[in-house]
């Protein structure tokens, strides 16, 4: 576990390092047409790749004990390519039919997008995979690598050509594809079997296609509609507040996302191997028991990381970001309590992926991208900005309580309320400290003083942290030398 932080540490810091720059060598508007790009390739992504990505993590233990991985990797590839083709069937029709006007050139919103979702896939399916098949240091080396080199090229582009959101984004694309390369290379080797041949393609009979059909299509809906309650509100910012709005949102918004995202991914890394692992044969109270660890680890610990967000929000605001987004520090706490909603629904959605009944996620999924656009189209006019906020955070936390409705009427697991009873005393405390410190150590906002309450609080929150982890972290100690 210790490993695996220190990687994720160093990769996260790497991301919010990339923040920094791009606010400051980018204005607010750039940082908003950058959202825009990111959104349209998160559509894509998350609607196409996505589901047939979680239906490969469910086989591919299987596939590769067979020596076929490699085989069926190949249809992966082949699909990629016509994802992209229909990608560029798409974007081509909105904007010539004018239903759609990006600020960005049609070639340029081709090139990105369609590059992202080629190298893109390829760098997150390869080094992943390495993770997956239990090889933790190749995955977290690549992962640093692949933050490293996308940040270079984009501040060198940026610098050497001109400061605009398309170099930034070409510069992040072209270390994808190095990294990409190279983790492939990797995880095609450390894959059963020898190279492959069309064919040498395994035939798909009716029942695979029919399972994969089956288990993919109710995600690509789940995610699609996710994307919506998510992301979709770039656009309604982009028309009816305009881009520098947008980029200053987005900016504070996706500090919260980053530093949930950096918690989730190492919490991932370390638990959901066991998960799926756990969850392959068909015992229901083995994937019941299995869902169960995997949500006691993640919920209690995730709350305090929300609150430690919440309580350092200006200090932050002030390290992470550019002069010119100053403004931002208001959107981290909207992003706090929204990114935490997100995060507990996948926690809960993973219910649906022990039983393969992947069709619960649609209904939550439903609710709260209608509520997700109902109310950032009615909140805007009313508190600007704000509102988008408010209406992310209402939309998520309604999906959430859909999700749990449901997915507990199809694996029966209880959350110990103790648990999230320390949990939010243990966050209280951290809002605490942060208001004495702020009255203790306010001298005209200086650095020096923003990285001493940003290094106390932290302090407390990974003396937090360890207290609810390490009876879990006992647990698997004993379960593995067991």
């Amino acid at each position: 576990m210790l490993f695996v932080a220190v990687g994720r540490f160093i990769q996260f810091a790497l991301l919010f390092i990339t923040l920094r720059l791009a606010t400051s060598l980018l204005t607010p508007s750039e940082m908003g047409e950058i959202s825009i790009v990111i959104a349209t390739v998160g559509f894509f992504a998350l609607f196409l790749i996505n589901p047939v990505g979680m239906f490969i993590n469910r086989r591919l233990h299987a596939w590769n004990l067979r020596g076929q991985a490699k085989k069926y990797l190949l249809y992966f590839w082949f699909y990629v390519v016509l994802a992209n083709i229909f990608a560029v069937l798409v974007l081509c029709s909105l904007t010539g039919f004018y239903i759609w006007t990006p600020s960005i050139s049609i070639y340029w919103l081709l090139l990105l997008v369609c590059g992202n979702l080629l190298f893109g896939t390829l760098n997150q399916t390869a080094i992943p995979g390495l993770n997956l098949f239990g090889h933790r240091s190749w995955f977290l080396i690549l992962t640093v690598l692949t933050n490293a080199m996308s940040l270079i090229f984009a501040v060198t582009l940026v610098l050497k050509v001109a400061r605009n959101a398309e170099n930034w984004l070409s510069g992040l694309l072209i270390g994808q594809l190095i990294v990409g390369l190279i983790g492939t290379k990797i995880f095609y080797r450390k894959l059963e079997g020898n190279g492959v041949r069309y064919i040498d393609l395994p035939k798909l009979n009716k029942i695979q296609i029919i399972n994969f059909i089956n288990f993919s299509w109710p995600i690509a809906i789940a995610v699609g509609l996710g994307w919506v309650q998510s992301q979709s509100y770039r656009y309604f910012m982009e028309d009816r507040l305009g881009l520098n709005e947008l980029g200053l949102f987005v900016a504070g918004y996706g500090i919260s996302a980053g530093l949930i995202a950096g918690f989730e991914s190492i919490f991932t890394t370390y638990f959901q191997p066991k998960f799926y692992k756990q969850i392959s044969n068909d015992n229901v109270s083995e994937q019941t028991k299995a869902w169960q660890d995997y949500a006691q680890a993640i919920l209690p610990s995730l709350l305090i990381t929300s609150f430690f967000i919440m309580a350092t929000a200006p200090d932050l605001t002030q390290l992470l970001l550019g002069s010119s987004f100053g403004q931002s520090s208001k959107f981290i706490i909207w992003g706090s309590l929204a990114e935490s909603a997100r995060i507990s629904i996948s926690v809960f959605g993973m219910a649906a992926h022990a039983r393969m009944n992947t069709k619960l996620l649609l209904f939550p999924n439903l609710v709260g991208a209608l509520f997700s656009v109902t109310l950032v189209w009615y909140l805007i006019p009313i508190y600007g900005s704000e509102g988008v906020g408010l209406g992310l955070v209402i939309s998520f936390l309604i999906a959430l309580l859909w999700t749990i409705r449901i997915t507990s009427k199809y694996l029966q697991a209880s959350l110990p309320f103790k648990l999230f009873l320390k949990s939010v005393v243990m966050g209280g405390a951290l809002l605490m400290i942060a208001k004495v410190l702020w009255h203790l150590l306010d001298y005209d906002h200086s650095y020096i003083f923003s990285i001493i309450r940003l290094s106390v609080i932290a302090l407390f929150f990974l003396s937090f942290q360890y207290v609810m982890l390490l009876p879990v972290l006992r647990r698997d100690a004993a379960f593995t030398h067991h």
